[in-house]
């Protein structure tokens, strides 16, 4: 009973150090991103304090920083996790592989649904158009007959 307990401790431990240490490396990836975010912003809108080439330097250290941790993390995550926990790098690239797939799905259909939505704004400002051309072409021609009429009636009563 006294080593079903320990067992039992020692797996609620390392489930704790697992759900722990993930939480860990979740921060460093939103670190991440929320970091090339802002490069990606810099580089788009750079600050009119710096020159250009020190922009583009501090970008460039940027981003062999980001590399360098991202090393750091999968040697990490290769050669020193715990075997039980298995292939952790790898089923991480795959579930990332899939999640970015989905994203791009959503992505792809989310500007799919935009180009369509302005297709369609786009047919009924044309089918508006066309309407009022034909209803301008109507009445300048019944405006047209009108006078033509009124003038051949003003004819006939002056003779």
């Amino acid at each position: 009973m006294a080593l079903y307990k320990d067992a039992k401790a020692a797996g609620t431990d390392l489930y704790k150090i697992t759900k722990e240490i993930s939480g860990f490396i979740g921060q460093f990836f939103d670190s991440h991103e929320e970091i090339k975010k802002e490069v990606k912003k810099q580089e788009l809108d750079p600050p009119k304090t710096k020159s250009m080439k020190a922009q583009a330097l501090e970008n460039v250290f940027h981003q062999i920083e980001l590399e360098r941790q991202s090393v750091e993390l999968r040697e990490f995550l290769i050669y020193h996790t715990d075997p039980a926990l298995g292939a952790v790098w790898s089923r991480f690239e795959e579930e990332y592989k899939k999640l970015n797939e989905e994203n791009e799905k959503q992505i792809e259909l989310e500007r799919q649904l935009e180009i369509q939505r302005k297709w369609q704004r786009r047919k009924r400002l044309s089918n508006l158009q066309d309407k009022a051309l034909i209803i301008a072409a109507v009445l300048t021609i019944t405006i047209y007959l009108h006078l033509l009429l009124w003038s051949i009636k003003q004819m006939t009563t002056d003779r």
